[in-house]
């Protein structure tokens, strides 16, 4: 007899409700659907997550724990192998000192409560390391570093409450194929379409016309990597103007005069001509936005991987300052979830820690997420393994994780995990950085294993949670990623502890969920009786009380003029108009490429599905129509792409939604491990990315968009 049990989706980040149909004789998930009970998704779900019974039995699939020997691959007893690595970390640690061990988590490390880069930090200090690595430097750390200058400190308003805002405003994302986290995810698509009809406005800042661009009311179809131009224009308009919430700004806001004078000469006609939108489009996007009632600007991947991506970041923040949309309904507000705290409106600001540089290139280490752990900058990796010297890095352990794959330069990425004394690798199949590996630590599939959704915990549209328990048995040989640190911390004798806690032995699932998120302001008994989850409070976000309290600022305001703000845009400002895809007068480059994801894969994951490989077997460069034209070519065609970085090849194809100065290619794809061409496997951008030149000295990201190329024919 099939049984339908509820769970949750974890092949990406929103945690949609599902119900899982399971064969209980044969121990198999037989099929995946939306669950219309969970009160969040309402049934809605994804075709990555209905592909979730491919996965799970796919038949590459890693089911045991792997050793390399002279003959390559080989299982070995997941007891032996903890005990192996434990013994060679040992070695390594006692040789060369404990910051010559880093954890790098990945996209799918954070898909795990008990095992998330916040247990993961755990281990890392009880280790004595400070080198711990995750994917949030390598797409988005301007996020956090615009968040501190203008507030001081992390200040939980960075939700935007879409269901009861007047305007919306998208810089470089597309929340119907990412689901980012700065608004509520669960069907993105149906949730814009409600705020249409219900008359918000729509304004979108990106160079192609997007899924969400074909919606909007007013889309900037700027040049790549003139996000900051465009958006220091939008700011002074509404600064002329007089449009700003002026008793919003006496109370919160400071520094408006210091950012006017440092936007005297931002005057549309050059802004226009540098970003290459129209200046009346503009100063109407900028008026939009402004004299809503309610409202709201986020940003996503497009632009955080772009030339000054801080800048941009804040000054899409400072739109929210000035016209007074943090900590109001409406605007960018928070919800405190169930596994979390809750907010007093007496609670004061978060102390900032003392942040460690990197050791190339001296670059800061980023703050996570309100304190629960510190991050070394992720770009900086491949050269810390490489270079060396004291702490120097020299065994490496990936936790649900591709750096092969994502990493730019990926010949030196190559290089510095071929040169590692020790590199281990958690994940379900065995991807291009397993090539490279010692051990391999094989997972539970997420429905092999109990769970909450702690990585959304406070950003649901509402106080929401749910608890899974495993829903089929896992095979004998896999793991839990919590698991691997455990077991390596009680073999090492490392002085790890979570709650009561100790390595001493190997808890249950329960337990260790128990232990780390027992104390929220809703008990796991209490959520563990909703199946489907449940909403545990206000069905809504919550405004008011955190600003200006919890602003770390001396003065309590936010600061829209502070000095690095001012100082990048005068950087900006002296820059030299450059035209085509050049930065540099004497470059000599036709296109800018941009990044983007698709619906189809998440990260570097899914491509070896079949329902998801039939819609998209690989990633083509997308070109307008009249440039392919214009330089000879045919759509279909093998092309070169060519940067100062390097070159790659790629199957042309036509889009009309592109600005003619500009190409495309999704990141994610070109595993060099699988057989074919781009036709086969698809293309890694990567190739064509610095990681040592071209990068943010502030947090050490490469410039992984709006990339001068060129494109030629392959025989050309």
């Amino acid at each position: 007899m099939i049984e339908s049990r509820k769970s949750f989706c974890r092949f990406c980040h929103v945690f949609c409700g599902v119900e899982v149909d399971v064969d209980p004789d044969r121990n198999r998930v037989v099929a995946v659907r939306g669950d219309r009970d969970n009160p969040v998704s309402q049934g809605y779900t994804c075709q990555k997550g209905r592909a979730e019974v491919e996965r799970i039995h796919h038949p590459d699939r890693l089911l045991s724990s792997q050793k390399r020997t002279e003959a390559g691959l080989v299982d070995i007893a997941p007891d032996a192998a903890l005990a192996e690595v434990a013994l060679r970390l040992n070695e390594i640690v006692a040789e060369h000192g404990p910051d010559s061990v880093a954890v790098y988590t990945g996209c799918g490390g954070h898909r795990s409560a008990a095992g998330g880069p916040w247990f993961v930090r755990r281990f890392v200090q009880a280790l004595g390391s400070k080198r711990m690595y995750t994917s949030f430097t390598i797409d988005s750390p301007s996020l956090t570093i615009a968040g501190n200058r203008l507030f001081g400190g992390p200040v939980p308003a960075s939700l935007l409450d879409v269901d009861r805002a007047e305007v919306v405003m998208f810089v470089g994302s597309n929340p119907i194929a990412s689901h980012q986290l700065n608004m509520p995810q669960s069907n993105p698509t149906a949730r814009l379409n409600d705020a249409r009809q219900r008359g918000a406005k729509l304004i979108v800042v990106d160079p192609r016309r997007s899924d969400v661009a074909r919606r909007a009311d007013h889309h900037l179809q700027l040049r790549p990597g003139e996000d900051a131009t465009l958006l220091a224009g939008m700011v002074r308009v509404i600064l002329d103007r007089d449009l700003m919430d002026r008793d919003y700004v006496a109370r919160y806001v400071s520094g408006v005069d210091g950012l006017r004078d440092a936007l005297r000469d931002f005057d549309l006609d050059y802004v226009a001509r540098r970003s290459g939108v129209p200046a009346a489009e503009i100063e109407a996007a900028a008026v939009c936005f402004a004299t809503a009632r309610t409202g709201g600007a986020t940003s996503g991947t497009g632009m955080h991987m772009a030339p000054h991506h801080n800048l941009a970041t804040q000054l899409v923040m400072i739109l929210n300052a000035l016209c007074g949309r943090y900590d109001r309904e409406g605007g960018m507000i928070r919800t405190e979830g169930p596994l979390g705290r809750h907010f007093d409106e007496d609670m004061g600001p978060v102390p900032l820690p003392e942040l460690p540089k990197s050791r190339v290139r001296g670059v800061s280490a980023l703050p996570g997420l309100f304190g629960a752990y510190t991050e070394m900058p992720t770009n900086t990796l491949t050269d810390e393994i490489l270079t060396p010297g004291a702490d120097q890095i020299r065994a490496l352990i990936v936790n649900g994780g591709n750096p092969a794959m994502v990493l730019s330069e990926p010949e030196s990425t190559l290089r510095a995990l071929e040169s590692l004394e020790l590199l281990v690798v958690n994940d379900l199949f065995a991807t291009a950085t397993v090539e490279y590996a010692d051990y391999v630590f094989a997972m539970k599939h997420p429905f092999e294993r109990a769970d909450l959704p702690r990585l959304m915990d406070s950003t649901y549209p509402v106080p929401f949670s749910q608890y899974t328990p495993a829903l089929i048995d896992p095979p004998a040989g896999c793991l839990e990623e919590w698991q691997v640190f455990w077991g390596l911390a009680g073999r090492m004798g490392l002085p790890l502890r979570v709650g009561g806690l100790t390595p001493d032995s190997m808890p249950s699932s329960d337990e260790m969920l128990e232990a780390q998120f027992g104390r929220g302001t809703v008990s796991l008994d209490e959520i563990r009786r909703h199946p489907s989850g449940a909403v545990f409070g206000e069905p809504e976000m919550v405004a008011g009380g955190v600003i200006p309290n919890m602003i770390g600022h001396p003065d309590k305001r936010m600061a829209v003029g502070h000095p690095a703000v001012l100082t990048e845009l005068r950087e900006v400002r002296a820059e030299p108009l450059s035209w085509a895809g050049s930065y540099e007068e004497d470059d000599a480059f036709a296109f800018r490429l941009i990044t983007y994801r698709t619906k189809e894969v998440y990260c570097t994951q899914g491509h070896n599905l079949p329902s998801l490989r039939a819609k998209r077997p690989f990633n083509p460069l997308l070109m307008h129509p009249d440039a392919i034209g214009r330089l000879g070519l045919e759509a279909g065609e093998l092309v070169t792409v060519e940067s100062d970085a390097g070159r790659v090849e790629a199957v042309l194809e036509a889009s009309p939604d592109l600005r003619q100065d500009v190409v495309a290619l999704a990141f994610g794809w070109g595993n060099p491990a699988d057989p074919g061409g781009p036709r086969d496997k698809g293309t890694n951008v990567q190739h064509l990315i610095r990681d040592d030149r071209h990068f943010d000295a502030t947090t050490g990201l490469a410039r992984q968009s709006a990339i001068p190329v060129n494109v030629y024919g392959v025989a050309g």
